[in-house]
């Protein structure tokens, strides 16, 4: 069996490996909403930041909200969290 590549091929392959691997690395487009409450632009949503723009109302405790969607208890949310919560608000909505 012939293990040599096709030379007409290899570049093609390459740049597709490339830029396939390349898209795994690059961060992630952050969402208006978690702009607005990341304040200090960590990255990341503190207990603090999160209750300065979601006080108590009603029946929904944002303490419970926050810790909810807090899923590694790192007591941050970060962007991945942030984002399966809205997948699941979402998800939601539509289902």
């Amino acid at each position: 069996m012939n293990t040599q590549l096709n030379k007409p091929f290899v570049a093609p392959l390459f740049i597709i490996l490339l830029f396939s691997s390349a898209a795994h690395t690059m961060p992630l487009p952050t969402s208006p909403d978690f702009v607005k409450l990341d304040n200090n632009r960590d990255g990341r949503i503190s207990w603090q930041e999160y209750a300065t723009r979601n006080p108590v109302s009603g029946r929904l405790n944002p303490r419970r909200i926050f810790d909810n969607v807090d899923k590694n208890l790192d007591g941050f949310i970060d962007r991945h969290e942030f984002d399966a919560m809205k997948q699941r608000e979402g998800n939601r909505r539509t289902g």
